[in-house]
């Protein structure tokens, strides 16, 4: 071998050396991960563990907070409506700010990691303080729920927001992305049962009502799911009274231990995931200059709208089924039940979705979902008392809601990516907390709007309970879930259908991000 060749092998064995030193240093730093970007079971349980909380204590509010105010803190519905709909104009501001500090937050712990558990406690204690009845004036009840309310949502959405931009840094793969959105809804969806069993069984407990038969009709009461006719007294009032302070202990014992899983959760996922850096860096720090290059991009607002539409639908659903079910169908008994057999139907219907999500497209399964709903809601509108009817109702809505917890999640990463491709910037926490805005905007705005058509409709403020409201209320509840929905649901299908990443577009997303990736790392 002569010199010449000599100093051209050393030289390759130096590149080749370097080469390898940069790749390992890389894999160290996140920028590329080994195994392609492969995650482990475990990571992915880790990462999915922490989408419970949200939708633990969220759908608890969504669905125990409207009886809760009315017929626990005694809550006139028009200050209901109050509570809510400026609790959404809170969010309004605070949860795009929120989007923007994550986005600028750099600490060794990484940029979204911190926030999942720095708010934790102050959120727990807001949380426990919405379910406790102080002795105060009705107007002064109003304000400590209001307050109380707007803080949790913050110290929620703190937890929310960079828990789902962690989608982005877990891996490159848009497979695997995938998959540990699967995980993540399995568990979001088992956190809204968590919310329902425990949330249920404690007011089973604690709760009790008198015998609404012909004798006491008018001194019944109006607490939901619950009957125990051995402690009907000839002293009505007293009963209720009684029954209404036990509720009451009985709401804090739940909102206590949904207190602890929350802890726990947000723990698990801190420890055990880790944040992918990646190669594209955001150079954008202007907070308008981000909010109007995120809100410029087609398809985030054609998906963020059809989301939107959707989930005002099934919140609207689900904010008046418990009143439904007592005043309309007289299954109040049932509430708890029907709610338990709708949230195993969702669960179990995920893997089918998953599937038919990679056999024919995300855009494709999200609007067969949505389409699934709507002859189901019509059911709604003519069923009496027909309990196995009611059954067979929530487990297709179930399988109709799943598609509202896995599509409109496993959507956006794609939607970011395409956003990383034209713009060379990142602004996923920009993106999940707008998301996580009008998740929240649905909920409020479906219970605070269906608070004020109760109030208009003639609903009984009753002190000391009521078994029966008028027909107008039975009425207006029917129109509130049935009509509403189907509009808003019809809505979601037509941004759906405007939504401009398909199969094919997602395919040649794939492949420039690889290609990004690759030359910036070698």
């Amino acid at each position: 071998m002569n010199d010449a060749e000599y100093d051209d092998l050393h030289t390759e064995s130096l590149n080749f050396n370097s080469l390898a030193t940069k790749k390992q240093k890389f894999e160290q730093d996140g920028l590329i991960l080994k195994n392609e970007g492969k995650l482990s079971v475990f990571q992915k349980i880790c990462f999915a563990v922490g989408g419970l909380p949200y939708q633990m204590c969220g759908n608890a509010l969504g669905l125990f907070i409207s009886p809760f105010l009315l017929e626990v803190a005694q809550i006139r519905p028009k200050q209901v409506s109050v509570i809510l709909f400026s609790g959404r104009g809170w969010d309004a501001v605070t949860d795009p700010l929120i989007g923007f500090l994550v986005n600028r937050t750099n600490t060794r712990f990484g940029k979204l990691r911190p926030w999942i558990i720095f708010p934790v406690p102050l959120a727990i204690f807001c949380y426990i303080m919405i379910w406790y009845v102080p002795d105060i004036s009705r107007s002064s009840k109003t304000v400590w729920y209001l307050v109380f309310y707007c803080f949790f949502q913050t110290f929620l959405s703190c937890l929310h927001v960079p828990y789902t931009s962690l989608t982005m840094y877990l891996t490159p793969d848009q497979a695997e992305r995938d998959s540990a959105t699967g995980y993540r809804m399995v568990f979001e969806v088992f956190g809204v049962l968590l919310a329902a069993v425990i949330q249920g069984i404690v007011i089973s407990i604690y709760g009790s009502t008198v015998n609404c038969d012909a004798t006491t009709l008018a001194q019944g009461t109006t607490l939901p799911f619950v009957n125990d006719s051995s402690l009907i007294s000839n002293n009505i009032s007293d009963n209720f009274e009684s029954s209404e302070n036990k509720l009451s202990e009985g709401y804090l014992l739940s909102a206590s231990i949904m207190s602890f899983i929350y802890f726990l959760c947000c723990l698990t996922t801190f420890f055990g995931t880790k944040e992918m850096k990646d190669v594209i860096t955001d150079h954008n720090k202007d907070f308008f200059k981000s909010f109007k290059s995120v809100f410029s991009h087609k398809s985030y607002i054609t998906l963020l709208l059809a989301f939107l539409f959707n989930s005002l639908a099934v919140q609207l659903v689900q904010s008046n089924l418990a009143l439904f079910c007592k005043y309309t169908v007289d299954a109040g008994d049932q509430y708890q039940y029907l709610i338990i057999v709708l949230l195993v139907s969702s669960i179990l219907s995920l893997p089918l979705w998953q599937y038919l999500m990679i056999k024919l497209g995300k855009k494709t399964t999200y609007a067969i979902g949505l389409i699934l709903l709507i002859p189901n809601l019509f059911i709604l509108l003519y069923i009496e008392n027909t309990i196995w009817l009611l059954y067979i109702v929530c487990v297709i809505s179930g399988m109709g809601i799943a598609v509202n917890f896995l599509l409109p999640w496993s959507m956006l990463p794609d939607v970011i990516d395409e956003f990383m491709i034209k713009t060379g910037e990142r602004k996923e926490s920009i993106f999940y907390s707008f998301y996580v805005f009008f998740t929240k905007l649905a909920s409020g705005v479906a219970v605070a709007a269906s608070a004020l058509v109760l109030e208009f409709s003639g609903y009984i403020d009753c002190p000391d309970g009521c078994c029966k409201q008028p027909s107008s209320i039975s009425l207006a509840l029917r129109m509130l879930i049935v009509p509403g929905p189907i509009i808003l649901l019809l809505m979601s299908l037509i941004f759906i259908w405007k939504h401009p990443i398909d199969e094919n577009r997602r395919k040649e997303l794939k492949e420039r991000l690889h290609e990004i990736r690759h030359d910036q790392v070698f």
